[in-house]
């Protein structure tokens, strides 16, 4: 068992803080719901100890400690309000909650104008997209609940979408980390092998005067010519770094790139995967919420990091407008996968779209998840056996000519 610090609020809005001993985190939230109190902060004791928990967290500390506001804080903020508006708590009361307990400056500040705002008749989605701390996604999902006059199951379904989404985003992070790092560790030491080790054998090559194997000259030269003109290394890593920079930001070459990406092998079917879970996602969420069709093919156009996809989407609603099929436009594109797109079809033609946009999401969130372990399982050898054939073949252009001289002696 462990002791948890918390601090919660009950259904008549007074606050509460105390500790209690739990097993795990969620169970302590638990515990706390049990006694009819809404968590707001939940937080290992000084000299407690957990065995971890999986679950998304509802602390404070841990979330709004910092200067700058971050996705986790928007997460928090969102889910924390969820809980205290789904039992009954008024918005305005809600946020004055929030004010006490929140730590980092910048969510405090933000809060207070939200607060403001709603005092002073705002609507409350109005007064979130003036802090322009977050996107159109979450305002308008917002502005839809204030009109069926459900914000906190609005504002249930964002804290959803934002953890599913933050995952999916998470696991294709994490798939680049490790060979990312493989092949800065096999750079670095084929770098330093050149500089330093190379060197050493090249002069004493020079001293015996014997005629060295060409591909110990091809590497003499290269450590040779790496130790003398190291700032040409430097100067075209800065000219790649330009050029990334201008591709990234340049909305005619971010197109070229974007296109092209869809037909490299592996990376363009993962590629086709997120945008496919992010827009079923995002479209399924909205819908379930009350904004328009139409209105929300706008709004997820916007979330999409593909520009070629989201032009399609763009297309896709015109389209809508003069009574054309949203589906058969998207499978005219041939830029979103196909089996997706005839799921959608059927949903389109049953009336159940909603529904089948959500079943969609899940099934790619899981092809998205295979994908990334398919494809590290290709490039983790792959690149374990090119940085060993390099380091091999500099180790080997090194020992060549000293086994040569050794046959000679003997």
């Amino acid at each position: 068992m462990a002791l948890f610090e918390y601090t919660a609020v009950t259904p008549a809005g007074e606050r509460r803080q105390g500790t209690l001993e739990a097993a795990a985190e969620h169970q302590a939230l638990e515990n706390l719901y049990a006694q009819g109190l809404i968590p707001v902060k939940v937080a290992l004791a000084k000299g407690g100890s957990t065995g971890g928990d999986s679950r998304p967290k509802v602390t404070g500390r841990s979330l709004f400690g910092g200067g700058k506001l971050t996705q986790p804080d928007i997460v928090a903020f969102t889910q924390q309000l969820a809980s205290m508006l789904k039992a009954g708590l008024p918005l305005d009361r809600a946020l004055g909650i929030q004010l006490e307990i929140l730590e980092k400056p910048a969510m405090h500040k933000m809060v207070s104008t939200l607060q403001s705002q709603v005092r002073s008749g705002v609507h409350f989605a109005d007064a979130l997209e003036e802090t322009g701390q977050f996107s159109r996604f979450y305002v308008n999902m917002v502005h839809a609940g204030e009109a069926s006059g459900s914000i906190d199951g609005a504002l249930a379904r964002l804290v959803e979408y934002l953890l599913r989404a933050k995952e999916l985003r998470g696991i294709v992070i994490s798939a680049l980390i490790y060979p990312t790092i493989l092949f800065v560790v096999a750079v670095l030491s084929i770098i330093a092998l050149l500089l330093f080790v190379v060197p050493q054998f090249s002069q004493m090559f020079s001293d015996m005067g014997a005629e060295l194997p060409a591909i110990t000259k091809v590497v003499m030269a290269a450590g040779e010519g790496l130790k003398r003109y190291w700032w040409v290394l430097l100067g075209g890593m800065f000219v790649v770094l330009i050029l990334i920079q201008y591709v990234l930001t340049n909305e005619k070459a971010r197109m070229w790139l974007d296109r092209s990406m869809l037909s490299w092998p592996l990376v363009g079917d993962l590629a086709g995967k997120v945008e496919m879970a992010r827009f079923s996602r995002s479209l399924g969420t909205l819908l379930h919420n009350g904004v328009p069709l139409l209105k929300a093919l706008q709004i997820v156009r916007n979330t999409m990091g593909n520009r070629i996809m989201a032009r399609s989407v763009g297309e896709a609603a015109d389209s809508l407008k003069q009574g054309e099929s949203l589906t058969r436009t998207l499978l005219a594109k041939k830029v979103f996968p196909a089996y997706a797109l005839h799921m959608l079809r059927v949903g389109e033609e049953t009336g159940r779209m909603e529904d089948l946009l959500h079943e969609v999401a899940s099934i790619y969130d899981d092809e998205v998840k295979t994908s990334v372990r398919q494809m590290l399982a290709l490039m983790e050898p792959l690149l374990i056996l090119v940085m060993a054939m390099a380091i091999l073949v500099i180790i080997g252009a090194v020992l060549l000519p000293m086994i040569n001289m050794a046959d000679l002696v003997n």
